[in-house]
């Protein structure tokens, strides 16, 4: 179903939550988000390479290495790792690639899914990685990623 979100992408917010409690202080290592997330580290690994190349982390070598946020947790929204970790998400193409689809003019469905991409986005876009640190913090939290 197109609107589930993949394991990469749940286990990947876990990870970088993880990641954002570390925010200014000591790099965070992997095994200790893979023990904490309860996550593998080798699929961790993957979730963590995606991360990086999408420019929200960055990689510390050595024995006192690990992850680190590019930005303050604050400033990192929700809307942004999904897409780092899922891609697009649009439910169908055609709102992507308006080449994709002859039946545009005249689609009776193509609004239907263009509401539900932009409530998706906007509700994503409301919360940041300190929103969900905090949330944490005071129990706050009426979701499970």
């Amino acid at each position: 179903m197109a609107f589930k979100l993949s394991t990469k992408c749940r286990y990947g917010t876990r990870a970088i939550v993880e990641i954002a409690k570390g925010y200014g202080k000591v790099p965070v290592k992997r095994k200790d988000i893979a023990k904490s997330q309860r996550i593998s580290e080798s699929y961790l690994e993957n979730i963590l390479i995606s991360l990086k190349n999408n420019g929200m982390i960055d990689t510390i070598r050595g024995a006192q290495g690990g992850y680190m946020l590019k930005k303050p947790p604050s400033a990192i929204v929700l809307f942004d790792v999904v897409q780092a970790l899922e891609g697009s998400l649009a439910p169908v193409e055609c709102l992507e690639r308006q080449s994709a689809c002859n039946r545009i003019p005249h689609c009776s469905t193509r609004n239907l899914w263009k509401n539900l991409m932009d409530a998706q986005k906007k509700v994503l876009q409301s919360v940041t990685l300190q929103n969900l640190i905090d949330g944490e913090k005071t129990e706050e939290v009426n979701f499970c990623i």
